[in-house]
């Protein structure tokens, strides 16, 4: 089965056992395989195998032997590294992207410098933009968080803000940490903003619909996110063109 697998940042395997990871290569495992316990685990999506990433680096891979299939992820017997391509810049113009969804929600609680530096930065990814809009992003959440009329409400919101800028409790909220997550330094991991933002928008989707709908709306969201990561990778790296 072809899949998707995201190597450690040193390219080799983990817990201990150190085997080099390289295009051409074929690992084996002994045993029967069992999701999170034993076996070479990979995703069929690009999406799902983002959740465990330790690294930008992608592997394309063929998972075979008594293969095991889970809800987002594989594991088999064998995995055989096809293709590889650090696609770190690809998941950081995703998040931007994503960021983008939400970006008219956060209007009412910018000043109109601090939007369009967020927006500015959102649609271009200028590494000399990058601060000023990380900075206009922060105030854009704290804002979101004293919205809350509730005052318990709004000490939880204003706590959540200035530690990760997660979501007030409103779409705006949510909206506010997605613009901020894709605004971050250079310093912060692709995959891991990248994940970061696909739930914020997620969230902020289903915030933004009715309670009862909050499941639908919320995997919808996700839904969307898959394809256009699987797009995008798609078009970088060629490989859908390679079966």
């Amino acid at each position: 089965m072809k899949a998707y697998y995201f190597a450690k940042p040193n390219e080799k395997l983990a817990y201990g056992d150190n085997r080099p990871v390289a295009v051409n290569t074929t690992h084996t495992i002994e045993g029967k395989p069992e999701l999170c316990v034993n076996g070479l685990h990979a995703s069929v999506d690009v999406f799902d195998a983002l959740q465990y990433a330790g690294s930008s680096i992608l592997y394309k891979v063929e998972v075979l032997g008594d293969v095991q299939v889970g809800s987002d992820k594989i594991c088999g017997m064998s995995r055989t590294y096809l293709a590889r391509c650090d696609v770190g810049d690809v998941l950081r113009e995703f998040a931007r992207k994503q960021a983008l969804i939400n970006i008219e929600k956060i209007r009412h609680y910018c000043l109109p410098s601090e939007y369009n530096a967020i927006l500015h930065w959102l649609q271009t990814g200028d590494s000399a933009a990058r601060s000023a809009a990380r900075s206009a992003a922060w105030s854009a959440a704290d804002s979101a968080a004293y919205s809350a009329a509730d005052s318990a409400v709004r000490k939880v919101a204003e706590s959540a803000a200035r530690s990760a800028v997660s979501s007030a409790g409103s779409a705006a909220g949510s909206a506010a940490r997605s613009a901020w997550s894709a605004a971050r330094s250079a310093a912060e991991s692709a995959e891991r903003t990248a994940r970061s933002v696909a739930r914020s928008v997620a969230e902020s989707a289903a915030l933004s619909g009715e309670s009862a709908a909050w499941s639908a709306a919320y995997s919808a969201a996700l839904s969307a996110a898959n394809q256009m990561l699987q797009d995008m990778v798609d078009i970088h790296t060629g490989w859908a063109h390679e079966d």
